[in-house]
């Protein structure tokens, strides 16, 4: 039987980009660099392999790998096959983790070979936590085939081998040209409730807005592009542009030395990953590396003081993009972020819509969003609105610029991870001795960014510990939404349905100057 593979719309730009430049080295890493043709050879040979073993358009598979350009071999060879593609946070909390499995079900899974020998020595696991090193808390579900990525470590169960379904295949193939839509990329959305959010998109809504970022940046073939995130280095592979894999355990030092090391001139993160840049330059009176060409933020609010500091560190010429969106819909709306310092309004401004963008004001000033970016479903459910409701406030400006005013859930947005407090709050009240618990944020001017607080009611004086217990072992949460403070109180409530009084407790925080 010949393997028929698709050449589907985020296929196209590498296929042309082999037939322009297949020599052009389009992603660097530490040790190790992979050319156009390469990458899409290598591709085509994990595709090839997979549909040896097996593999069908029904199968789904989850990655739990980190960012590097084997990620991106992997994730074209799914393409080529139209099978689904589930990317997951190996650092999520372990309900989380087990919950979004659960719904997923997947057939087959993509592992870093470190967590399959964790998962096979716990009592390594176990001392690297006791000297306080992060380790996901995850654990290898029984029904997929696995295939173990990244470093040669020994396991104790024979798995299926990156390096070995790259291997040539001499299996002849033919090509087929999808016209239509294919949903195939399954995104969780961060701190997701208790029905895990995974956000089908199809190649379409993903080349759509690669296409669009490629128009913002505006790059040339020797621009660098510096990110760890999937969804950029796609739009590197699509622009013809270099790729550097950033690291992503780097203190602000090592991070400026590596950008002048590597040259790099774009770059892409949320203000959380910025902050420690401009707090560096400060302290030292530098400024962020003269051939910084385009800094883009997003992910999560970009707020005038901050960008104040920012602006006050960059060259003259860089350029700043501040950009909104989310999940289900990922570019609504950009700001030059120089304009955006200085503009007075009452919100925040999000800037004009780009191109192909519809937005409609709802009744309570919810913002509503459609377009050829926007979701297919989500994976639980068998349709989507036409309009996708953000649960943002807003409205426009004489400019016709979009503005933020709020949020209409409760909703926590810190760095660039949405914590949903009624998620979390169960796995604390599981702990015993603690009755009830509230989680709140706080803007913080001086870090830009949310404070969070936890307030725990508990029976017995002495629960200590909660922060130890929720970084790890059977109440662990995901890492992004450990408090910084935890401190107890008798939890306010309020109304008929004895809901908790969450103004009250950031009013006994600020009163109380914890």
């Amino acid at each position: 039987m010949v393997t028929t593979l698709n050449r589907g719309i985020l296929i196209q730009p590498l296929e042309n980009l082999v037939k322009k430049s297949p020599n052009k080295i389009i992603f660097r890493s530490k040790n190790s660099k992979i050319t156009a043709k390469d990458l899409f050879e290598n591709s085509k040979s994990i595709a090839l392999n997979l549909s040896q073993n097996g593999v069908t358009e029904n199968d789904i598979f989850a990655l739990a790998v980190i960012p590097s350009f084997e990620f991106i071999e992997i994730f074209y060879a799914l393409l080529l096959l139209k099978v689904k593609i589930a990317i997951i946070d190996p650092e999520m909390g372990r309900e989380n983790y087990a919950a979004k499995i659960k719904q997923l079900a997947p057939t087959w899974m993509f592992v870093d070979s470190r967590l399959l020998f964790l998962n096979d020595w716990p009592w390594i696991k176990r001392l690297l936590q006791r000297l306080h090193i992060p380790i996901p808390e995850i654990e290898i579900p029984v029904g997929p085939r696995i295939v173990k990525v990244g470093k040669a470590i020994p396991t104790k169960k024979v798995y299926f081998e990156i390096k070995n379904l790259k291997s040539n295949v001499l299996e002849k193939f033919n090509w087929s040209n999808s016209e239509n839509p294919v949903d195939n990329v399954i995104v969780y959305t961060s701190g997701t409730l208790a029905e895990p959010k995974g956000v089908l998109h199809s190649d379409l809504s993903l080349a759509t807005t690669i296409s669009l970022l490629r128009a913002i940046i505006n790059g040339d073939e020797n621009d660098i592009v510096g990110t760890y995130l999937p969804h950029f280095m796609l739009l590197g592979v699509a622009s013809g542009l270099t790729v550097r894999i950033m690291p992503t355990r780097m203190n602000a030092k090592q991070k400026i030395d590596w950008l002048n090391k590597n040259q790099i001139n774009i770059m892409f993160g949320p203000p959380s990953e910025m902050l420690p840049l401009i707090i560096f330059c400060e302290d030292n009176n530098i400024s962020f590396p003269k051939h910084m060409k385009h800094l883009m933020l997003g992910s999560a609010p970009v707020h005038q003081g901050f960008l104040n500091r920012l602006i006050s560190v960059l060259p003259k010429s860089t350029k700043i993009t501040c950009t909104y969106g989310m999940t289900e819909h990922l570019l609504v709306a950009i700001a030059d972020g120089r304009v955006k310092a200085k503009y007075q309004s009452d919100g925040d401004l999000l800037g004009p819509i780009v191109q192909g963008v519809d937005i409609k004001i709802d009744d309570d000033d919810e913002i509503l969003v459609k377009s050829e970016q926007i979701f297919s479903r989500y994976l639980h459910l068998p349709n989507r609105e036409e309009w996708h409701r953000t649960g943002d406030l807003g409205s426009f400006d004489i400019n016709n610029n979009l503005i933020l005013k709020g949020r209409k859930k409760e909703m926590i947005i810190r760095r660039d991870f949405n914590i949903y407090p009624a998620l979390y709050e169960g796995t604390i009240k599981k702990i015993p001795g603690v009755n009830e618990a509230a989680m709140v944020g706080i803007y913080d001017e001086n870090n830009h960014d949310e404070i969070l607080y936890l307030a725990i009611e508990n029976s017995d004086p002495t629960v200590d510990g909660i922060s130890n217990l929720l970084a790890k072992g059977a109440f662990s949460i995901d890492k992004q939404a450990i408090p910084d403070v935890i401190f107890k109180m008798n939890i306010p409530r309020k109304g008929r349905q004895d809901k908790i009084d969450r103004s009250a407790i950031v009013n006994y925080i600020k009163e109380n100057k914890l």
